[in-house]
């Protein structure tokens, strides 16, 4: 890290304040801050500066253009709560046994006669696992999380584990409702926000949480801090206010996508801009590393579950969205800023997951920082030079649940262009060449069976390596 420093900081030694008196260049006095905005259920496809023709996204895309945006980047899993574990911790859900959501009864579903049993893994985020504000304390930083936290029960929740201070994070991951007092009673084990204190009238949950951000950067200027801002949105009840729904209505005529969904998102980027104005408010721009990502692909169809089914979002060309394994479950939007280190206007290719959201912050922090052990991650500061697509990984999903949108458990790997699924109920593998078919339409399986058993292997060695609780058969299995 300090050649990196050197390379970055050096030209501006006097600026930033890198003084040795023997004439060594050792880090800057204060590392800087990170503020990482991670959005819920919102694919790629959402944005403008990704393809959305339709739905505003002016921040979003201010944001791009300053910095870095990765055209490969994916969510550790299809769903919420195993994502949030990687970023946290920087280890695939697999390795701390966390692949499953955190569900309203606490326990992994599955129908009564399916033919595996999920895994019966964690719900808590174990306080033995470090996550990124404990990693990051040993250089001072104040660390903060506003918004949703889903990876844990109370015992468990934001100050359990390692940051300084906790606004409306707890157990559950989708808020009674967005606009205040937060709370309904129709759910009534998803009673209000225990952690939400205050608001009025009107009060617009996207708004609030940025409101506490901005109080808190202005309340911590004067030191490095890690703002870790979980929005809620665009996580169902679709609910918005009502002047950018109407906005829609006539906009998406003839789309797929939903009126109130699209003023969701219009939403968010009407925040990502005020805390954008806010760091510059604040001096704090130069000095902060905005990290923009998502949790999982878009929701595309709301209700499946129950046969009351209404589309939600547009995740073409990608296949599916939120629950799958397919393309449209684990694409998301990921940007980095970075002033004075991202040249403006990048693009990478390369391939990212989000466990290695921590490796990276880790890595710009210094050699102070704690990296933990081990990490799956990868750091991307090597991805600051470069745009070319010249990192070559595998990445891999475990995923054995029954979710309430996809309901196909299974595993997946993507290697090169090739990304093979290996279904567990009912038991098939899927293969596709994604260089020239993105949308997975083809399974080619059959066509290339060398290609495969070769990555049906590297999928069961990576799996035997990172050793997961594994699913088991169901006794109660009919049969075909």
């Amino acid at each position: 890290m300090k050649d990196f420093y050197m390379k970055h900081f050096l030209p501006g030694l006097s600026a930033i304040g890198i003084l040795s008196l023997s004439g060594c260049v050792e880090s800057p006095v204060e590392p800087p801050n990170f503020l990482i905005i991670f959005i819920d259920d919102m694919g790629s496809q959402d944005i403008g500066c990704y393809g959305q023709q339709y739905i505003e996204t002016p921040a979003i895309d201010r944001l791009a253009s300053e910095g870095m945006r990765w055209t490969n980047a994916y969510s550790s899993s299809p769903v919420c709560s195993p994502t949030r574990v990687a970023l946290l911790t920087g280890k695939n859900p697999a390795r701390v046994n966390f692949t499953g959501h955190i569900p309203r009864g606490e326990k992994h579903r599955h129908p009564p006669h399916s033919r595996i049993i999920p895994p019966n893994d964690l719900l808590d985020l174990p306080h033995e696992e470090l996550t990124i504000a404990e990693a990051l304390k040993p250089l001072g930083y104040t660390s903060i999380s506003i918004g949703k936290w889903h990876v844990g029960r109370e015992g468990h929740w934001p100050t359990d584990m390692g940051f300084d201070y906790n606004v409306a994070g707890w157990t559950h991951g989708m808020p009674p409702s967005h606009f205040y007092p937060y709370e309904n009673p129709a759910t009534p084990w998803n009673a209000a926000i225990p952690t939400m204190k205050g608001g009025g009238p009107g009060e617009y949950l996207t708004d609030r949480l940025t409101d506490e951000a901005i109080k808190f950067m202005g309340q911590y200027k004067e030191k490095p801090f890690l703002l870790y801002l979980p929005h809620y949105a665009v996580h169902t009840p679709l609910q918005a206010p009502v002047e950018l729904i109407d906005k829609y209505k006539s906009i998406l005529d003839g789309t797929v996508i939903h009126p109130v969904y699209a003023a969701m998102v219009e939403s968010v980027d009407h925040n990502v801009a005020r805390l954008l104005q806010a760091l510059d408010d604040l001096n704090l721009a130069d000095n902060t590393v905005v990290i923009f990502a998502s949790d999982n692909g878009a929701l595309d169809v709301e209700g499946v579950f129950d046969g009351e089914g209404f589309p939600v979002a547009d995740n073409s060309p990608f296949r599916s969205g939120k629950g799958h394994l397919y393309e449209g479950g684990l694409r998301v939007p990921l940007i980095i800023r970075w002033p004075g280190v991202i040249k403006p206007g990048r693009v990478s290719e390369n391939l990212t997951i989000t466990e290695d959201l921590f490796a990276t912050i880790v890595d710009i922090a210094g050699d102070k920082a704690m990296p933990g052990s081990p990490l799956d991650g990868r750091s991307l500061v090597s991805d600051f030079d470069s745009e070319s697509s010249d990192i070559y990984i595998d990445l891999h999903w475990y995923y054995p649940h029954y979710s309430p949108h996809g309901n196909r458990p299974g595993a997946a790997i993507r290697s090169g262009d090739y990304k093979l699924i290996e279904f567990y109920d009912p038991p098939t593998v899927e293969l596709y060449n994604l260089n020239d078919d993105i949308g997975e339409t083809r399974d080619i399986s059959e066509s290339f069976p060398g290609m495969k058993r070769e990555l049906l292997d590297k999928l069961d060695n990576w799996l035997k390596r990172t050793n997961p609780v594994m699913h088991t058969m169901n006794p109660g299995y009919k049969g075909d």
